[in-house]
């Protein structure tokens, strides 16, 4: 419990630092932190720790004594599986990635999109890959690459089945050979998401596609290499805690399987937090659910003092509305300038449905949520659940919060709820939506951060990846500067300051996630868990964060070296199919 935390008196270990920047209002700057058995003892200085030092055996590390340490980063919206499927597809994105397996160049036109995978379809043929396996790349965006449809991927493979996995992940753009090869005629006659003439399988009809892909994404050594691989991208953007937004997105028993064995030894560079995605776990568990995931918290308790880096949170994932970047948010008037109209994932009565039991037990209630209609979804799903069921402290929290309204935070503030949002949504696609789909005064005014925390409510900042990458610097300094990708400045009112920015990927993320009190800041009795980094974020402007060094991380009060730096990332290999 918290507050019973003690050591065994083992050696101190005691990092020296040119600065410490604890994100703490009580002490926010020092020059030196004291460890033991993956605790703070105390922050301050040589000086103000000798009444310990004096007290008790201890070595004084000064590897660290010309950089700045800070809390150890903390992503409170990830996907490892998904991203570690991804990592083991060929990559044609919109925008340039650094993975474990090299930089990968962006494509932004039509004819670059289609010459790359010209490229890969004759490196196959030159391999001798047979014409009944499929071809899939991930990063596909209409947007930039056209309205690639079934005919148009039938010219490029008229044999070779060829599915495009769309830039957000919710959707996939298919040729006829690959339309047979999932089974998709069948899936069409009871869902409207898969569009046979088109060659488009989005939301549900993505889910019916997974029934073929996932045998094949998750084959065990290619998943466990690029599950590795995500773990290496954590430490490379300084995070030493992962939450799991998501469990259960493909097999939940097999995910949990594979999770145990990779992130539940206590040499894990990072800790792993899981939650729990109600609509798909259910599939598997069906009345069992509940019980089964509490079970698992009680097994793998979020407060637990082992040394396990895999834990349970008491919290559970929802959905509402579709996918952000393939714009199927539901959007409040006036709507898409096409007159396109967005899909809902769970429309507002089975939101609160699913979500109605969760609550009733206690758990916090996390949500999926990109355009305003699916906010205002969330909002009265959790106003009706308090006045049925009134809880304190809830903690509810609105993710990713692509489209939203003034008025909308205002009440989100007063239902006690919180925000954690994609930074990189700004960054990648407020300029392309404001030319084609939203119009500028809503695209500009997409993650509307600086009016939450006016409001009073907690931000935290994530990356949803493969959504956007594991560097959270990277996503601060969009919010402070709120960049797009082409310079533009967009909505600068809607800023957030330094000292909020940096707060929403340490201690306010931690707080949403109820972890405030072992992570997220240095403080006497916290968790060891810290980031090195060449360069104090407050000594510099936002807009030069992403280039900060991250030299390394502490976890536990383990030291962990970049593994960039090292040499020590692999490569994920090529499409496993």
């Amino acid at each position: 419990m918290e507050g019973n935390r003690q050591t065994s008196g083992e050696s101190i270990t005691v990092f020296r630092a040119r600065r410490v920047r604890t994100m703490e209002r009580s002490l926010p700057l020092a020059t030196a932190v004291a460890v033991r058995d993956g605790m703070i003892i105390e922050v301050g200085t040589l000086e103000s720790l000798r009444p310990w030092l004096d007290h008790h055996p201890h070595v004084i590390d000064d590897r660290f004594a010309d950089q700045v340490i800070m809390p150890g980063l903390v992503e409170p919206h990830a996907h490892p599986s998904l991203m570690a499927t991804m990592l083991a597809l060929d990559w044609i994105p919109p925008e340039p990635w650094d993975l474990p397996s090299g930089h990968v160049a962006a494509a932004t036109s039509e004819e670059e999109y289609r010459g790359r995978l010209e490229a890969l379809l004759r490196r196959d043929e030159a391999e001798g890959v047979p014409e009944d396996r499929p071809l899939i790349t991930f990063g596909y965006h209409a947007q930039f690459h056209g309205d690639l449809t079934r005919d148009d991927l039938d010219r490029l493979s008229p044999l070779r089945p060829l599915i495009l996995w769309q830039r957000s992940f919710h959707e996939l753009r298919c040729n006829g050979p690959a339309l047979e090869f999932l089974d998709a005629a069948e899936g069409a006659e009871w869902d409207p998401h898969i569009e046979l003439d088109s060659g488009r399988l989005y939301e549900s009809g993505m889910t019916w596609a997974l029934r073929t892909l996932v045998p094949i994404l998750l084959e065990p050594d290619r998943f466990r290499r690029s599950l590795l691989d995500f773990t290496a991208l954590a430490q490379m953007g300084g995070i030493t805690t992962v939450v799991d937004a998501g469990l259960g997105i493909f097999d939940v028993d097999y995910e949990l399987g594979v999770y145990r064995e990779l992130f539940g030894d206590a040499a894990s560079p990072i800790t792993t937090y899981l939650m729990p995605n109600v609509g798909m776990i259910r599939g598997r568990w069906k009345d069992e659910t509940l019980a089964k995931v509490e079970a698992l918290i009680d097994e793998l308790p979020a407060d637990s003092d082992t040394d396990v880096r895999l834990r349970f949170l008491r919290a559970a994932k929802f959905f509402t509305d579709g996918a952000f970047i393939a714009q199927l948010m539901q959007a409040g008037g006036p709507g898409y300038i096409d007159g396109h109209v967005g899909a809902w994932l769970a429309d507002p009565g089975q939101m609160l449905r699913q979500a109605r039991e969760w609550w009733n037990a206690g758990f916090d209630i996390h949500t999926h949520v990109t355009g305003d209609l699916g906010v205002q979804a969330c909002l009265d799903a959790v106003d009706t659940l308090l006045h049925e069921h009134p809880r304190f402290d809830h903690r509810s929290t609105l993710h990713h919060f692509g489209m939203s309204t003034s008025a909308q935070v205002r009440r989100l503030a007063r239902l006690g709820m919180q925000v954690s949002a994609n930074a990189f949504y700004l960054r990648l696609f407020s300029r392309r939506f404001a030319e084609s789909g939203l119009g500028w005064e809503r695209a500009s005014q997409i993650i509307r951060l600086g009016s939450v925390r006016e409001q009073g409510s907690t931000v935290s900042l994530h990356s949803d990846v493969p959504m956007g990458p594991l560097l959270p610097l990277e996503a601060a300094s969009i919010t402070v500067t709120r960049t797009a990708a082409d310079g533009t400045v967009m909505c600068p009112e809607e800023a957030l300051t330094p000292e909020d920015a940096l707060r929403a990927i340490t201690i306010d993320a931690a707080f949403q996630m109820r972890l405030d009190h072992r992570i997220g800041s240095l403080s006497a009795g916290k968790d060891a868990d810290m980031v090195v980094l060449d360069t104090d974020p407050m000594e510099i402007e936002a807009a030069d964060w992403p280039s900060i060094g991250v030299l390394a991380t502490i976890r536990g009060g383990r030291v962990f070296d970049n593994p960039a730096r090292s040499g020590q990332v692999r490569a994920p290999g090529r499409n496993p199919v």
